[in-house]
């Protein structure tokens, strides 16, 4: 089983502090009751162990603790992920299918132009440039557009 890491629990949580007594969710009541004789008897029986006892001693208290935890067969929960996501690889492999109405759309596309004349590119004729237009811009024109302060 494993416990929900998000809620704060006040204190250390009870299981995690009986579990050298070998106490855990699948105990039974009476195990729990009878754990601070095996607490006591390993030394382990402290502040911490005592105040977890105490807890899981109450029905309330220990249903609280036993909600926060998730029964989790982990071997299977791991081959279950690897077969959905190697399904998911393949069905990504594979190009989704055309819907209709996009493959009718597709074929207009394609034969928008088949009843157009050809038409013929020709490159465009040489533009004639005169010798003041190649200089452009004049040097007059730039002596009196910038002045430099001297």
């Amino acid at each position: 089983m494993i416990r929900d890491p998000r809620p704060a629990w006040d204190g250390r949580y009870p299981y995690e502090a009986l579990e050298p007594a070998g106490i855990g969710p699948h105990s039974t009541q009476e195990e729990v009751e009878n754990a601070s004789f095996t607490l006591m008897t390993s030394g382990l029986m402290n502040a911490a162990t005592q105040a977890a006892w105490d807890e899981l001693r109450e029905v309330p208290k220990r249903l609280l603790a036993d909600a926060l935890l998730y029964d989790v067969d982990l071997p299977a929960a791991v081959a279950e992920a690897r077969a959905r996501l190697e399904r998911e690889r393949a069905e990504a492999a594979a190009p989704p299918p055309v819907p209709p109405q996009r493959e009718t759309a597709l074929e207009l596309l394609a034969s928008i132009g088949d009843d157009l004349p050809p038409v013929e590119a020709r490159p465009a004729p040489p533009v004639d440039v005169s010798a003041e237009l190649a200089a452009f811009p004049p040097r007059h024109l730039l002596d009196t557009l910038i002045r430099f302060d001297q």
